[in-house]
């Protein structure tokens, strides 16, 4: 099917991580959904339904672990059950952008009244929107300084520091293996950390937050020394369906020349239990794990059924 060429286009940029981040990849992927849904003549009702599963399969098979483009494909498949257009369809990709845009502007106000002058901060992550509320609270003159991790073995996060820096935040990175230590307060105390903030991959429907390796030990080290730890995270990220999984990544990366007898384990997240998660920041407020899948229902409905 000719139109599926420029899907397939879109879900290899994914795959290879041309096109990178959780709002990014489900963007695109709605785009161009929503573009090809109006551009296309389908002769009948079982055309359309063969487009759209293949398109949108072909699409959530090129980021597996990502509950934001799935979700994005299941919302718009309730529109197909319904018998309806493909500009109907179309329409429904068009209102969940809405949705993501939304989340995007809203949460940030809300992030922002957690943030005190002259608090330091720690993240462990490359999110544009860690970074937009980071820059915002420096903005808002207040005199913040950010720690945050460099993230090995690919080292993506360097760009974290390099944004802030570029807006002139005060900012400190350290290695991966070093941030649990540096965060307890009760083991070191040079640095007060004030707040953890952490994006977030996905949330499990047991509430546990799946997040970048590392973030575990530094939920341990928050835990223990009654640091706030809060998770940056969008109601539409619920992994409704339990679909993601522990991603491990090939051992090349952590050693490109090792023997070929030596096995290498490396994860690329981990997960971090619920129970002493301060709150969750949603376009919705501050809400506590156990309340989100009330949240969701009331909010999102369709994400359930």
């Amino acid at each position: 099917m000719k139109n599926l060429e420029h899907v397939g286009k879109i879900a290899d940029d994914i795959k290879t991580i041309t096109i990178q981040w959780a709002t990014n990849i489900a963007r695109e992927a709605c785009k161009i959904m929503e573009q090809k849904l109006r551009d296309a003549e389908f002769l009948n009702h079982d055309e359309l339904v063969k487009f759209f599963d293949q398109a949108s399969q072909m699409l959530i098979d090129a980021r597996e672990t990502e509950p934001l483009l799935r979700n994005a494909m299941k919302y718009a498949k309730f529109k197909l059950k319904e018998w309806v257009d493909a500009n109907s369809v179309a329409d429904s990709f068009k209102e969940y952008l809405g949705w993501i845009e939304r989340e995007e502007e809203i949460r940030p106000k809300i992030w922002a009244e957690l943030i005190h002058d002259g608090d330091d901060i720690f993240t462990h992550c490359h999110s544009k929107s860690v970074i937009d509320i980071l820059k915002k609270a420096w903005n808002d003159w207040k005199k913040i300084h950010v720690y945050n991790t460099e993230t090995r073995p690919l080292y993506q996060w360097r760009k974290t520091s390099l944004d802030l820096l570029q807006a002139w935040v005060p900012n400190t990175m350290l290695v991966d293996s070093s941030a649990g230590f540096f965060v307890d307060n009760t083991m070191w105390n040079t640095v007060d950390i004030k707040e953890i903030f952490l994006w977030s991959d996905c949330i499990k429907p047991d509430w546990t937050v799946i997040n970048k390796i590392w973030s575990f030990s530094i939920w341990l080290s928050a835990w223990n020394s009654w640091v706030p730890l809060y998770v940056v995270w969008s109601l539409l990220k619920i992994d409704t369906m339990d679909k993601v999984w522990i991603e491990t990544r090939s051992g090349k990366e952590l050693w490109p020349d090792a023997p070929d007898w030596l096995d290498i384990m490396n994860f690329a997240f981990d997960r971090i239990p619920h129970k002493c998660i301060t709150g969750i920041i949603t376009e919705f407020g501050v809400i506590r794990p156990e309340n989100l899948m009330r949240e969701v229902k009331k909010h999102y409905p369709r994400m359930l059924e």
